[in-house]
């Protein structure tokens, strides 16, 4: 069972780790909307037709888009992976003072009663809120990127691999409290 647990996290997380890189186009284009503001350029460049995401051309609002996708991006499914390596928050200087066996409980309760319905409302309203956007073709209306679904649809997309990330660090826990194999100080996920 710790094997497919183990997998499942690693996938579960491979989305994160992915998107990580993002951050070198980010900088990038903050870098280049720095500079097209400096010598007044609005439109970057401009090409016959339209292309996805971008339409008929990349201006400095289409960075500036471009930019909130990337972070957005980053911060969803990266989030996944910082909850696997137990990146996130907590309340650390209570936890500490709790036996093992008491944490893992209190885990498992914030995995299925509080994330898990989390992330099951998300991605109910979230994946209509894409939806919509798909079905009119929403995109910005002052020149930035022509594609708000993608983001949009990113959000339950993120949060359902939260939800599995809740669900296998749940079976984990579970696992652990069957076999009562807590370390002295802590509760381990790793792989």
């Amino acid at each position: 069972m710790s094997r497919i647990l183990s997998f499942a996290r690693a996938l579960l997380s491979l989305p994160g780790k992915i998107v990580a890189w993002l951050i070198i186009p980010l900088i990038l284009s903050i870098v280049l909307s720095v500079i097209a503001a400096r010598f007044g350029w609005s439109t970057l460049l401009d090409w016959d037709g339209s292309i996805p995401l971008f339409g008929e051309a990349l201006t400095v609002n289409s960075l500036v888009d471009l930019q909130w996708y990337i972070f957005s991006l980053i911060v969803l499914f990266g989030g996944v992976w910082a909850y696997f390596d137990e990146r996130h928050v907590t309340v650390d200087f209570i936890a500490l003072s709790l036996k093992p066996r008491t944490r893992a409980y209190i885990t498992l309760f914030g995995d299925l009663f509080l994330l898990l319905p989390l992330c099951i409302l998300v991605i109910r309203y979230g994946s209509d809120f894409a939806a919509i956007a798909w079905r009119t073709g929403e995109g910005s209306n002052q020149g930035g990127l022509a594609a708000h679904w993608l983001i949009k649809g990113a959000l339950p997309t993120a949060f359902g691999l939260l939800g599995l990330a809740a669900l296998t660090n749940a079976l984990r826990t579970l696992c652990e409290l069957r076999k009562g194999t807590f370390h002295e100080t802590e509760i381990h996920h790793d792989s």
